[in-house]
């Protein structure tokens, strides 16, 4: 005896891609939330999937190569040329006037103290300045900022130990670190070395607000 009332198919509980209906979603634009299938799917830089449409609208454009190294040769100007005046007027002067002893005696404490604050204070302005915008005075000027790849503010922490300090290090150590660092701009996502280690990216901006509130 059948039946009396027919049995209804089960209801499918696979999305499907709304792009192409006939083919089953396997993921998530992190973007506008629409399924997504393997034909649609773009992984962006920052390591999630995105539908084509969304994939250059969720990320901003990288900066050029151009806008990171004048950025990068105002920023090494700003440091190294006060610590550079620093170092050589005092000696000039000495040489210039043969000072006595006494007076020599307080030039070997005026050259350190003046070529540590001489050094300490840039440094410091552009970490300072970096840790609340992403943007060095540099890069400022540039019109571009680091953040990281998730498109977070970077740390000051991650700041100055991964992306800064850990390169001159290794720099030191391996003696090749700085050019391999530099042969990394020239691949397409734009990151040196150092932006590996730190998970950071330098991208385009038009504001230089800070990231962070304070």
């Amino acid at each position: 005896m059948s039946h009396p009332f027919p049995t209804a198919p089960e209801p499918s509980t696979q999305a499907s891609c709304p792009r192409h209906p006939g083919i089953e979603a396997t993921g998530i634009c992190q973007r506008c939330g629409n399924f997504i299938c393997d034909t649609c799917r773009r992984r962006g830089r920052d390591g999630r999937s995105y539908c084509e449409p969304c994939l250059s609208k969720a990320l901003p454009a990288l900066a050029s190569r151009t806008d990171r190294f004048w950025a990068h040769l105002v920023d090494s100007a700003i440091v190294f040329v006060p610590t550079l005046l620093f170092l050589v007027i005092p000696i000039i002067t000495a040489r210039s006037f043969r000072a006595g002893e006494g007076e020599e005696q307080d030039l070997d404490i005026f050259l350190p103290l003046s070529l540590f604050f001489a050094f300490v204070v840039p440094v410091t302005l552009q970490l300072v300045v970096m840790a609340r915008t992403g943007q060095s005075l540099g890069k400022r000027w540039r019109g571009i900022r680091v953040v990281r790849m998730n498109g977070q503010p970077i740390s000051l922490v991650r700041l100055a130990l991964l992306r800064n300090l850990l390169p001159v290090w290794l720099s030191q150590v391996t003696c090749v670190f700085g050019l391999i660092d530099t042969f990394f701009i020239f691949r397409d996502d734009h990151r040196c070395l150092h932006d590996h280690l730190a998970d950071t990216q330098v991208i385009k901006v038009e504001s230089d607000e800070p990231l962070r509130p304070y």
